[in-house]
């Protein structure tokens, strides 16, 4: 469950009756009781009560950035967030949305924008909660979102997309998304469009708020030194009259791959050494979401650097550079863009054909997946291993309140949390034969892209590929 989180950071600084659906949950190796409720208007509550320091931390999430976008509403998720801070109702300008999370005493807070969420929390001493939740039950519920202050905040968000795409990475990023989402390929774009930035408008904005941020599309934690009762109250009366949004817009699938597509980027600053990924596509939380678990372990299992995948593509493409330490693959898990990739460093030789190498390292790791399926190719110690090792990370993770609820809001936003509560109990039940299915579903002659980035020097002296297979933004 490592390398999940992909954020694009704005800032950082140093009645129970009339409530429905309440459970109680112990997840595996939690320390801590989990409250689930949810409100009349939709809003899910989740108390995590811990009494060992006199610290709260408030999160609010949404499912909501780039995956619910069009393309003519590309970063208009992030330029939200930012405007969240500009002023509401209760704190109509900036500086006072800052002087009174000053004087709440927020030391450590947060807005974030993400493939599939939006979120923002804060950290507070605990007996400033009630204080703390009225800060965000005002600032989500009436946020001014004025023409002025949107007209300075857009070049604001604009200069910091556009010095996040001036950096050579993102046109390899962006061709990636391009070929493994041709169709929808901006709902794995966070930053957005500049053009769409620039001419942003506050009716888009209302679009956006009236759509995304609304309590039936938002889950609220809070976690830390309280009392679940009181708390629960509190959540209550500040945010049981918010109104329910209608409905959401449909998400349209992305169309399956066909063939095997190629992303070749020359703009690498690394003279020398080429990177080349094989991505894959899948396995998605709202299609299949027991795959994801056996995709977990397959991860654990495959980054071994003793084990059979490595040490076999080391020996088959010597000229790896730095041998097994940089070869890597793994699962991201999305609910609308889940993707499985192998990572590779190659050290250019001037004797051989790049080409020919990068076709045989293909080849290497087509191999290996064929083999993946026999008997002996994970063996029971390392399936073993590889579930103890995913429990200690999740023993650890769950530890603190503030790191758990962080966790619970991402799985809530792109799985569910009951996918996450579950989340141990299911990677002890994974079998070499799931392991198997996952790989036959969603690797063994399934489509890909393979990504090729080198430096615009090696790439002219090598000419690995025809120009016209070549896949850029």
């Amino acid at each position: 469950m490592s390398d999940r989180h992909c954020f694009l950071f704005r800032r950082a600084a140093v009645t129970a009756a009339a409530l429905l659906g309440l459970a109680l949950l112990s997840a595996p190796g939690q320390s801590h009781a989990l409250e689930t409720h949810v409100l009349p208007n939709g809003l899910e509550v989740f108390l995590v009560p811990n009494s060992h320091v006199p610290l709260v931390t408030i999160q609010i999430t949404f499912r909501a950035g780039a995956i619910v976008e069009t393309e003519q509403l590309n970063g208009l998720c992030h330029l939200y967030e930012h405007m969240l801070f500009k002023g509401n109702e209760r704190y109509p300008s900036q500086e006072e949305f800052m002087a009174a999370m000053k004087r709440l005493g927020a030391a450590n807070w947060n807005g974030g924008t993400s493939t599939e969420y939006v979120t923002y929390f804060f950290t507070i001493p605990s007996d400033r909660l009630a204080e703390g939740l009225a800060f965000w039950a005002a600032a989500l519920q009436s946020p001014l979102l004025r023409a002025d202050e949107l007209e300075l905040e857009k070049q604001v968000v604009y200069n910091e997309i556009a010095g996040a795409q001036a950096h050579p990475e993102y046109r390899l990023k962006q061709a990636q998304r391009m070929a493994l989402y041709p169709d929808y390929w901006f709902r794995r774009d966070v930053g957005g469009d500049l053009q769409v930035i620039r001419s942003a408008t506050v009716e888009q904005l209302r679009f956006i708020q009236q759509n995304y941020y609304v309590p039936n599309n938002a889950a609220l934690f809070v976690a830390g030194d309280i009392d679940a009762q009181e708390t629960l109250r509190l959540v209550h009366d500040l945010f049981g009259g918010w109104q329910p949004g209608t409905g959401f817009p449909q998400l349209q699938p992305h169309k399956p791959l066909a063939g095997q597509l190629w992303v070749v980027v020359d703009n690498s600053p690394t003279q020398g050494l080429v990177d080349v990924q094989l991505i894959f596509r899948g396995p998605d939380t709202a299609v299949d979401t027991e795959s994801t678990y056996a995709a977990d372990i397959w991860t654990q299992m495959i980054s071994s650097p003793s084990g059979r995948f490595k040490t076999a593509i080391d020996k088959a493409v010597p000229e790896l550079h730095g041998g097994t330490r940089h070869i890597s693959a793994g699962y991201y898990t999305q609910r609308d863009g889940g993707i499985t990739y192998f990572s590779f460093k190659l050290t250019v030789d001037e004797k051989k054909t790049l080409w020919d190498t990068i076709v045989r390292l293909r080849a290497a790791v087509l191999h290996e997946l064929t083999a993946m399926c026999d008997g002996d190719y994970f063996t029971p110690g390392e399936l073993a291993s590889a579930r103890r090792e995913i429990e200690n990370q999740e023993i650890i993770a769950r530890d603190i309140p503030a790191r758990f609820i962080r966790n619970l809001s991402f799985w809530w936003a792109s799985t569910s949390t009951d996918y996450y509560t579950g989340y141990v109990d299911a990677i002890r039940s994974v079998t070499s034969s799931d392991v198997c299915a996952y790989v036959q579903r969603y690797l063994r002659g399934a489509p890909f892209a393979t990504s090729v980035w080198l430096h615009a020097d090696d790439e002219a002296r090598q000419r690995i590929m025809p120009r016209a297979h070549k896949h850029q933004p």
